[in-house]
């Protein structure tokens, strides 16, 4: 059981780290104007472009491969990327290569890693287990953003005078670097680690594949839908952009040279923290009632942020230490519900709710749908901004966030269920409908 669930957290960790460092590069990159900030926004977006390209496939993968080879493929391509994109120069297809490999590995652990982990732990632990993945992405991310803090602190922040061309150039990279060795702690802990039994009794089935189901029989219809739901307005609240542009957003509101830094680790450290409290809770309270308070709380959230940036745009407030330290409130509140609800359960939630013949396949068409929505706002997260102001994006987001909300009023509770039970209350539902 403590190998499995290491191997779940070295899983988080690189999502974590994967979503994470950019934070740290962007401002760096967009100080030594090497890039426009459309090419920026594609840089940011490559992981998700890559994640887009995994979720296609991963589903067929695990299926074919097991979800254990599906996790090593994912280290093998997150471990290629860092040199790639360390050695790019400034050569953007280069580092768009890498950053797609990134994706790719992120990808293929989304589709892989939740799947396998709800296959193999018994009822009573899914939850908590589960969970253990979405916990190690926020130490992931967290780890991003002490990297920040200490770069900034030995070789200067990005916005600061006097750093040098060289000193910032050097700090990108070695944001990248430190990342193989999470990286290498994942591929050598999927060789300690049992195949999904899921996988083995599919292997000595020889009718397995002609019993598959379909996505499109009635009793798959209802949770498929829900989870594609759930996943694609995960995305669409906007929480993905924040983590790339948070030093970028702080920095806007007020919070200039490495106090900008010091924001991102803790909207990164309230994450964590309410996480691990989380963890605790989810096989407790359940997984309905984390995200019916969860995306209420951050619905609201986004709204309040997008009121403090619409008014630095018109000019009704200045940007100021104290200003930004109340739109970092405001960010803190939003990391709050997002990890107290969505950001814990989504995960679960979304292998829990797929029926064991379309797991695969549902959850690679459903996190499609999460990663292409993720791209597209990442890769225009910039140009939009620019466009329309961040205040009015923000309260798009918060709209988003009220759908989100309304749809989980829809989930049925599933703490202490088999897979096999949650299939079959979807199936007496069809029924008596």
């Amino acid at each position: 059981m403590r190998r499995i669930l290491t191997f779940g957290g070295f899983g988080g960790l690189i999502c974590g780290i994967d979503f994470g460092i950019i934070a740290v590069a962007v401002p760096y990159i967009r100080s030594l104007h090497l890039y426009s900030d459309a090419k920026i926004g594609w840089i940011v977006g490559g992981v998700l472009f890559g994640g887009i390209l995994a979720s296609a496939c991963g589903g067929f993968l695990c299926d074919r491969l097991g979800r254990r080879s599906v996790i090593r493929l994912a280290a093998a391509c997150f471990l290629s990327s860092i040199p790639i994109i360390c050695l790019s120069g400034v050569s953007f297809p280069v580092i768009m290569g890498g950053r797609i490999l990134q994706g790719l590995s992120c990808g293929f652990l989304q589709v892989s890693m939740p799947m396998y982990l709800s296959e193999v732990l018994p009822p009573e632990r899914r939850g908590k287990g589960t969970a253990v993945f979405q916990l190690f992405l926020g130490i992931g991310l967290v780890l991003a953003a002490l990297a920040g803090v200490v770069l900034a602190k030995l070789l200067g922040a990005a916005d600061a005078d006097g750093v040098s061309a060289t000193a910032k150039s050097l700090a990108w990279r070695l944001n990248f670097w430190w990342t193989l060795l999470p990286a290498l702690g994942l591929a050598v802990s999927s060789l300690l680690v049992p195949e999904s039994t899921v996988v083995e009794k599919s292997a000595c089935s020889p009718t397995s594949t002609r019993n598959a189901g379909s996505l499109f029989q009635r009793r798959y219809v209802i949770p498929f839908l829900l989870a594609l739901a759930v996943l694609t307005l995960n995305k669409l609240i906007g929480f993905g952009c924040i983590v790339p542009y948070a030093v970028v957003l702080f920095q806007k509101a007020g919070l200039s040279g490495a106090l900008g830094n010091c924001g991102d680790l803790a909207f990164k450290v309230v994450n964590l923290v309410v996480t691990v409290f989380v963890v605790g809770l989810v096989d407790k309270k359940g997984r309905t009632f984390l995200l019916r308070i969860g995306t209420a709380g951050l619905s609201a959230s986004l709204a309040v942020i997008g009121i403090l940036f619409f008014a630095f745009e018109r000019g009704w407030l200045n940007p100021s230490l104290g200003a930004g330290c109340v739109t970092l409130a405001a960010f803190l509140s939003l990391v709050f519900f997002y990890s107290f609800g969505p950001g814990v359960c989504v995960w679960l939630v979304l292998s829990e709710l797929m029926p064991t013949r379309i797991r695969a396949n549902g959850m690679s068409i459903a996190l499609f749908s999460n990663q292409f929505v993720a791209w597209g706002l990442a890769s225009v997260f910039l140009p939009l901004a620019n466009a329309w102001g961040f205040g009015l994006l923000f309260l798009v987001f918060a709209f988003f966030g009220a759908l989100y909300f309304l749809t989980v009023l829809f989930i049925p509770e599933t703490k202490g269920m088999t897979l096999e039970e949650i299939e079959t209350l979807f199936e007496k539902k069809v029924k008596h409908a």
